[in-house]
């Protein structure tokens, strides 16, 4: 009967670990790590792409006005050289008004120049964080799956384990049931071996009185320094 009652204390600290495993996995900080970088991450993407956008926006408006200084530079120097009809202050004025379009173009086209370095750094670093979206969220995934695969192992443990103490329990007598059950609340176990008179719930050797009642056959023996069951005699045996 001993053996039944240390079986069911195996079973029952089976079932102890493997739900505090289940909790632990449950709140498992390497995964709340992930999908918290993971957050961080898809913001600096999105703000990537809204720069991108508004950068590529901001070169279609200046191609634009480039396109229209380039034509109106054009226009003024067909007349300029077109017709030489026009008065001396008149070609003075348009000269310097061409040249300043001019100085305008170039300094619109180094500002497109540079909007296209920003633009072609933007897209590498875009495409650098989704790379890195891409990774968190395969490693969250295989993580989440491994995660659910040793949830489903443990919760077949724990159905084996309260299975197998359903069917020690049927094997005892009721009263040893109770008074097991009692110690276990109080000690978290009821029932221990002795081993060369020291018992092993404990850690402490028990007295010549209890070794006697032993070796009478008294129908149950505790353990005189931690209560637990040590002894039980079955009278099938």
């Amino acid at each position: 009967m001993l053996n039944l009652l240390l079986e069911i204390q195996k079973n029952r600290e089976i079932i102890k670990k493997t739900k505090k495993t289940l909790k632990e996995e449950s709140n498992n900080s390497f995964m709340k790590k992930i999908k918290r970088e993971f957050e961080e991450e898809k913001l600096k993407y999105k703000a990537l792409d809204s720069k991108l956008n508004a950068t590529r926006e901001n070169m279609g408006q200046l191609e634009k006005k480039l396109e229209h200084m380039k034509e109106e530079v054009k226009q003024e120097e067909s007349k300029l050289y077109g017709n030489l009809k026009y008065d001396l202050k008149f070609i003075s004025t348009l000269e310097k008004s061409v040249k300043l379009k001019k100085d305008e173009v170039k300094n619109l086209e180094e500002i497109n120049l540079n909007m296209m370095y920003e633009e072609e750094s933007l897209v590498q670093e875009k495409d650098v964080s989704r790379k890195k979206l891409i990774h968190m969220k395969n490693e969250f995934c295989n993580n989440k799956k491994t995660i659910g695969e040793k949830a489903l192992k443990a919760e077949e443990d724990i159905k084996k384990a309260e299975k197998n103490i359903l069917s020690l329990e049927r094997k005892l007598p009721p009263e040893l049931l109770d008074k097991f059950n009692e110690l276990c609340a109080v000690k978290g176990t009821g029932a221990a071996r002795l081993s060369e008179g020291v018992c092993q719930g404990c850690r402490m050797k028990v007295s010549a009185i209890t070794i006697d009642d032993i070796k009478k056959n008294k129908d149950i023996v505790y353990c005189d320094n931690c209560g637990r069951i040590i002894y039980y005699r079955d009278n099938n045996e």
